[in-house]
């Protein structure tokens, strides 16, 4: 074995194996062979079919009306020899009439003859004979002949031996013609018949041709497609089993091995993707359970809140009423009494009491919000008629005028929707300004849902406080300018959000003042109910305030957008 100096083995490379032809390479190549041998059939079909033509229009254009002509013209100069001696004999002119009969015949054959002699190149020299002997039997026999029976001279016996010579010159061309055409019409009907048989023979060639690429076509598409579709077959039934590990390899052209390849990389990575589901199975089972933990959480914290709130309205009331009471009856009976100081702090626990009453009504009236869904056809106009009936006295103090479109009717909470009313259009008295409040509730149809809006002449909202003025408790202004707890427009956000529509500010009015728009299904039964069916009712003692009283949490006409 050679070495290379620094001692590492040579490399001998290995001889390289033929990659294997395409598919479509032997498709390609199979179909050339079948191409060629059909042409070079179809070529030699061609030339033999022409060959028949030519042998049968050769036989029927020319050699068989030449036959008959000369065998005519034979008969007709046979005739007219007849016809001259018995009138050159007898004078009768009774035997003249084979001789004109023989004279029209001629005339009707010549042409034919002259026409073979000038295409038939074999032909030629004995038709030419034949017409020169007949034109020699006529000059020097027939018409001398004629030409002295009609002088009334006798015909010697010299004139007859000179016609029987021209004749027996006539009849001995007229034989050699003939058979040379005879021969001529032999050597046709062979062609005719070999090149015939050779049709034949080529087109039941074609046929065996035909058959035996058919059946190797058959087989090479078993050998190099159907088989290896086959077991491309069963390897992905074994993969749709489950056996998701078998690999899948083909033997077959390169194509057919590729597919295998390709299909082998599909099931690689739906693998893949299998265990990618399975671990986000496992994680979304995870979440899941700590969702419910969250869930059951989140309701163990409703049910706290539920009881806090049930406490709050009513063991927190009693004491809180107490001491409101108290530091009322202090007001009234030591007021002027004490020092100024003492005035007012008795003033700042009176208001502080009250506030903390109104807080805390208002607070219930938000969460009591939802937790029941008695839903009944809601006539929208009787609902806008309730709020402003509740809102009667303010609207005569702030000379307000309140105008609306007609309403429809909808499927929801009247109470509620009466509460969004009142909200809205009591905002809109309370921030009125120095003018005469003037408040529009309009409605519009979109699709599939009613737009109502509230636009009034107020003081307006600035547009970067177009999210915070439905939150809770958010205020824009102190308490001293305006009253309220700024839980309004949180009250209308959460009742719309409940019959499953959207609340938001709409675009500011000329020249100054506050749109309101919120949106409502115009068939909320319709829709999927979004909300807990199995929550448990509020005790008896929870039910909502009554909205004509203003000083009930219903009647919070005061909004976090305004106050």
């Amino acid at each position: 074995m050679n070495r290379y100096p620094w001692g590492t083995s040579k490399v001998v490379p290995e001889a390289t194996t033929r990659a294997p032809w395409p598919l479509r390479r032997r498709v390609t190549v199979l179909l050339t062979m079948v191409t060629v041998v059909l042409v070079a059939t179809v070529g030699v079909i061609t030339v033999s079919a022409l060959s028949a033509q030519e042998h049968l229009e050769r036989q029927v254009d020319q050699l068989t009306p030449a036959q008959t002509a000369v065998q005519q013209t034979a008969a007709a100069y046979l005739n007219q020899d007849n016809g001259i001696r018995g009138y050159a004999l007898t004078s009768d002119i009774e035997f003249l009439t084979p001789y004109q009969e023989g004279s029209r015949t001629l005339r009707d054959n010549r042409p034919i003859l002259e026409e073979v002699v000038d295409e038939d190149g074999e032909t030629d020299p004995d038709i030419e004979r034949l017409l020169d002997a007949g034109d020699a039997w006529r000059e020097d026999f027939a018409e001398p002949t004629l030409a002295k029976v009609h002088a009334g001279e006798e015909v010697s016996a010299e004139d007859f031996q000179l016609g029987r010579e021209r004749f027996n010159e006539l009849r001995s061309a007229a034989t050699k013609a003939e058979t040379q055409i005879d021969e001529e019409l032999r050597e046709a009907r062979d062609g005719l018949t070999v090149a015939t048989q050779q049709v034949v023979a080529l087109l039941i060639l074609v046929g065996i041709v035909v058959a035996i690429m058919s059946v190797f076509l058959w087989v090479m598409l078993q050998h190099w497609v159907l088989r290896p579709l086959d077991e491309l077959v069963s390897h992905l039934r074994q993969v749709s089993e489950g056996y998701y590990a078998h690999r899948i390899e083909l033997q077959g052209p390169p194509e057919i091995e590729r597919v295998g390849r390709d299909v082998d990389a599909m099931r690689e990575r739906i693998v893949n993707d299998l265990h990618e589901v399975g671990a986000a199975r496992r994680t979304l089972q995870e979440q899941s359970e700590l969702l419910e933990r969250q869930t059951e959480e989140l309701r163990r914290s409703n049910l706290e809140l539920e009881q806090f709130a049930y406490v709050a309205s009513h063991d927190l009331q009693e004491p809180l009423r107490k001491v409101a009471s108290f530091c009322q009856l202090l007001q009234r009976r030591y007021h002027g009494q004490l020092d100024d100081r003492a005035d007012s702090y008795i003033d700042f626990a009176v208001e502080g009491a009250k506030r903390m009453q109104t807080l805390i009504n208002d607070l219930l009236a938000f969460s009591r919000v939802g937790r029941t869904r008695n839903f009944s056809l809601v006539d929208l106009n009787e609902a806008l008629q309730d709020a402003l009936s509740n809102l009667e006295t303010r609207l005569d103090e702030a000379e307000a005028v309140v105008t609306g479109d007609e309403m429809p009717a909808i499927q929801g909470d009247h109470t509620l929707l009466t509460q969004v009313f009142f909200n809205l259009v009591g905002n809109a008295v309370k921030f009125r300004g120095d003018r005469p409040a003037r408040v529009h509730v309009s409605v519009e149809r979109q699709n599939d849902e009613w737009v109502f809006c509230c636009t009034d002449n107020g003081i307006g909202i600035e547009p970067q406080y177009a999210e915070r003025v439905f939150v809770i408790f958010q205020r824009l202004h102190t308490r001293d300018k305006y009253g309220g707890t700024g839980i309004g427009l949180a009250m209308c956000k959460k009742i719309i959000e409940f019959h499953g529509g959207r609340i938001w500010l709409g675009d500011k009015p000329e020249p100054t003042g506050t749109r309101i728009c919120w949106s409502l299904p115009a068939d909320v039964e319709a829709k999927d109910e979004t909300a807990e069916e199995d929550a448990e009712s509020i005790s008896a003692g929870s039910e909502s305030a009554s909205v004509g009283d203003e000083d009930s949490p219903n009647a919070t006409g005061d909004g976090p957008g305004k106050v």
